[in-house]
Parts: structure tokens; C-alpha cells; sequence
């Protein structure tokens, strides 16, 4: 009798099995399609990185570097990076990430460099937007791009580039537009933004220098 029992939960369970065959793949088949999935959108996200890397570098040289020190009073205004004079770093020189522009160097030891930020009072670059010109600076924590003419067409969202004008060189990403005020007499556009890369969590950044390094 046991056996009987036996033999017929083998049979009914190999029924199971052959009719559910088709699910089980199924199954499977799921899973590799997730996983491939997964896959490629990490791809093209190291492959997005790449290419904004890419953009920023091309017809440049270029050299990355460590930030090696950050003072807590002047923690958006300035940092410390790991190369000097000893890799042909000049004060000038620009300071990017893989996405925006972070600041110049200021001052060049023999193996270090200090670099200032977007939020330094001190610093102020020629950005446009569109075909619009203007001078990005900060005020009271803040970055603002002033001297925008009153009828230029500015959109909230829209991004700052660098102009060109200056020996900084033109097109790199600064900061995206947040809000549009005009000036007391009416006579200019005020633009309040913000920067494009995360200086809080800044680790490594990229100098690029118009002599070879």
C-alpha cells in the first residue's frame, strides 16, 4: 500500500512538473531578462559619464587630481588639491568635474594647489545663456549672474555656460537658472542659479591647462 501511495505522488508530481514546464522557463527567462536589464542601464550610465568626461577633455590637456584639504570656514569657497608646479600647474588654470566647472586655481605650491570655488566673493566668470552674456559671482551664499540685458529670453531651467571672453575657455557647463528678477530700474535681468556639481561631496577633480602637463 505505501508503495502504491509512493509511485502515485511520483506520477502526480512529475504531472506537476510537465505541465508547469513552461512557467519555469518563463521564470527564468525573467530573470536573465532583469538582469540584463539591470545591465545595461548601468552601461549606459558609465557610458553618459564617459562621454561628459570626454566633451570637457578633448582638444585639452588635462590632469585629475585629490582634493586633500577643505577648511570648515570656507568650505564652498576654496580646497586643496594634490598637484603643483611639479605637474606645470599655473594660477589660471581651470578646475573642473565630469559635469560642470568647479572653480580656478589661485595659488600654486611645489606639490600642492589651491583651488577657488564657484562661491568665492572673489571669483567672477563670463557665462552666457543662449546668446545672452553675463557675469556670474556670489553674493551672501548665493550665486547670481548679473549685467543680463532686460529683454533677453531666460527660462528657469535653462543652463550657464562659460562665454569664451576671457581665458577661461567658452562652453563649459556652471549652473542651471532657478529664478529670474529684474533689477530696480528695470534695466537688467538678475539671474539666481545653481551649480551643476555637488561641491559637498566633491573628491576628485579635473584641471585642464593650456600648456602641456
Amino acid at each position: 500500500m505505501k508503495k502504491i501511495i509512493k509511485d502515485s505522488l511520483i506520477f502526480i508530481l512529475f504531472i506537476v512538473v510537465f505541465i508547469a514546464k513552461d512557467s519555469i522557463y518563463l521564470l527564468f527567462d525573467k530573470k536573465e531578462y532583469n538582469f540584463n536589464y539591470v545591465k545595461d542601464i548601468e552601461l549606459n550610465y558609465y557610458k553618459e559619464e564617459y562621454e561628459k568626461l570626454s566633451n570637457i577633455k578633448k582638444n585639452n590637456n588635462y590632469l585629475i587630481s585629490k582634493i586633500i584639504y577643505r577648511d570648515i570656514y570656507s568650505f564652498y569657497k576654496k580646497i586643496v588639491i594634490s598637484k603643483g608646479k611639479n605637474y606645470n600647474i599655473k594660477n589660471g588654470d581651470v578646475v573642473v568635474s565630469e559635469e560642470s566647472l568647479v572653480g580656478i586655481i589661485e595659488k600654486v605650491d611645489s606639490t600642492s594647489s589651491t583651488v577657488k570655488l564657484l562661491y568665492n566673493n572673489d571669483l567672477k566668470v563670463s557665462v552666457k545663456v543662449g546668446n545672452t552674456y553675463g557675469i556670474l559671482e556670489s553674493k551672501n551664499n548665493k550665486l547670481y549672474v548679473t549685467n543680463i540685458v532686460s529683454e533677453a529670453s531666460i527660462n528657469k531651467g535653462d543652463i550657464i555656460y562659460t562665454s569664451g571672453l576671457t581665458d577661461i575657455m567658452g562652453n563649459i557647463p556652471v549652473a542651471k537658472v532657478i529664478d529670474i528678477k529684474e533689477s530696480e530700474d528695470k534695466l537688467e535681468k538678475i539671474l539666481e542659479v545653481k551649480e551643476l556639481t555637488n561641491l559637498k561631496d566633491l573628491k576628485y577633480v579635473m584641471i585642464i591647462s593650456g600648456e602641456e602637463s
